[in-house]
This record gives C-alpha cells, structure tokens and sequence, in this order.
C-alpha cells in the first residue's frame, strides 16, 4: 500500500499543532488563548487578507513538511489572489546533468558534483605531467649525446 498524502486546511496550518511528529510550527504570532495576532488586533488571514508575516516566514514551513500545493493554493483562495500569480513559490532546482534537486546555492547534486570535481582533478593531474613531460623534452641537460654522437655527462645539480 503507497504512502497517503496528507491534507491540512489552512486555519488548522496556520494554528499549528504542538506535536512534534506532525510537524506543523503554526504561526508564531498567533495568541492561543484570545485569538487574533500578538502583532495586529486581528489575524489577517483569518480575515481574508494577506499578511506579510505569514507569507515570509510560516508559508516557506509548508514545503518542509510535504504541504506546499495545498497550503499554497489555500492560501490564494482564501485571500482572495488566486490565479495572479503573486506568491513566489519556492521552485525547485534541478541538477542540469541529471535532473536531481540541488540544495539552495549548489549548481549541482551531490553526486554530480563529487564526479565533476574528480574528473576535474584528473584533468588537472594530467596536463601537469603531460608539461612537465614536455619541458624535459626541450631541457639540453636531459641531452644523452652530443655533436659527434658519443654519450654526454649529465650535469648534476647540487642542492
């Protein structure tokens, strides 16, 4: 049997619950015990308006605990915005080579970018030895014979 997707309304994900397994903080300035908002005479989303608050720092928790469509949507209907696209969801970003989600400031997945850095490093070690191959190349001192064909000394270098 698949995982159940869970639904909440928007009143009950903006109280919040104290049970820590479900996971749902609620709304900071909501005053529990008289209703309304700690910030406001009234909480504005139960009047059917936007507010500020809500949208920055309780709506961004909804993604964390696998509600973000619904609370956003919710959200929209309930203040009356749906459809004008004003909310910003957070969109998820993907990894270009493999279509992974990539955390926020990351270009790449984890596993991507292990494999990037590694081919990286590889080419790096590589065009060092294939240089340091080439300038021996050239160097007179690595020279094993000279104009009349016979086997030079090799100059040493004191250290």
């Amino acid at each position: 049997m698949g995982k159940q997707r869970r639904t909440v309304g928007l009143i009950a994900f903006l109280y919040g619950n104290t049970d820590s397994e479900t996971g749902m903080p609620g709304c900071a300035n909501l005053d529990r015990h008289y209703g309304g908002c700690l910030l406001e005479d009234s909480c504005k989303v139960q009047d059917g308006e936007r507010c500020g608050y809500f949208e920055r720092a309780v709506m961004p928790t909804a993604d964390a605990i696998g509600l973000r469509d619904t609370v956003y949507s919710a959200y929209e209907v309930h203040v009356g915005i749906a459809g004008n696209g004003l909310l910003k969801r957070g969109q998820v970003r993907r990894c270009p080579d493999c279509g992974d989600e990539v955390g926020p400031r990351q270009r790449y997945c984890l596993k991507c970018s292990k494999r990037r850095r590694r081919e990286s490093y590889r080419r790096a070690r590589q065009n060092q030895r294939s240089m340091r191959n080439t300038d021996n190349a050239d160097s007179p001192a690595i020279s094993t014979s000279d104009a009349s064909g016979e086997a030079a000394e090799r100059p040493t270098a004191k250290i």
